[in-house]
């Protein structure tokens, strides 16, 4: 079941005004204070991608998919089988371009990937009826997807409202999932929204 749009008050987010840029060691249960990604990256340089496998499936063009043609788009499914396939898991660590997925740093449980994934796709599909995924004035973070064990949460750090087409919402996660999925299945990480920098997306487990 979904639980949509679950919002609190309370900033639970600090965006800092550098990018941060590791990789994560951590195992997926901990539970830790959370650590934002910069809004502001001007002047900071991404370390260059070194991908370490061939694949031909990324989650951020699937969201594409499901914009362009969601009836003929891969199931939540068949995506995963294959990014399976495509060899997409465990390669973090070369995919990873801006993407936090240091837990020790985000300070969130680990999402299934199928949950994660689900949520995605809900997003994605909602954007492609034209929906908007918002963050009203004071309130700092909102829970925009809940699926099993996974939630995709945007926050932002000021009390202006914002917004963003729920597709680019999506695209961000799959950019997380991307760069950050594991290959014990799980995934955890945190993004600037492609559309509007004052948001940032975050994906992990509850």
């Amino acid at each position: 079941m979904v639980e949509d749009y679950v919002s609190t008050r309370d900033s639970f987010v600090t965006l800092s005004s550098v990018a941060i840029l590791y990789e994560s060691q951590f195992v997926c249960s901990a539970t830790l204070p959370l650590v934002a990604l910069a809004i502001s990256t001007s002047g900071v340089t991404a370390a260059p991608a070194e991908r370490t496998s061939k694949s031909t499936f990324s989650f951020e063009q699937w969201v594409e998919d499901i914009i362009l043609n969601p009836d003929t788009a891969l199931t939540v499914d068949q995506a995963v089988a294959a990014a399976h396939a495509a060899d997409v898991v465990g390669s973090a660590g070369g995919l990873r371009a801006r993407a936090n997925c240091d837990q020790e740093q985000i300070g969130w449980k680990c999402a299934p990937g199928r949950d994660a994934a689900a949520c995605i796709d809900y997003l994605a599909r909602k954007g492609q009826n034209g929906e908007s995924c918002k963050i009203g004035g004071n309130i700092f973070s909102i829970t925009m997807c809940s699926i099993g064990r996974a939630q995709i949460v945007g926050s932002k750090s000021d009390s202006a409202n914002q917004s963003a087409n729920c597709n680019d919402v999506a695209g961000t996660a799959g950019k997380v999932f991307d760069s950050c999925w594991r290959a014990d299945d799980t995934v955890v990480g945190s993004e600037i929204c492609l559309t509007n920098r004052k948001m940032q997306i975050n994906v992990g487990g509850r």
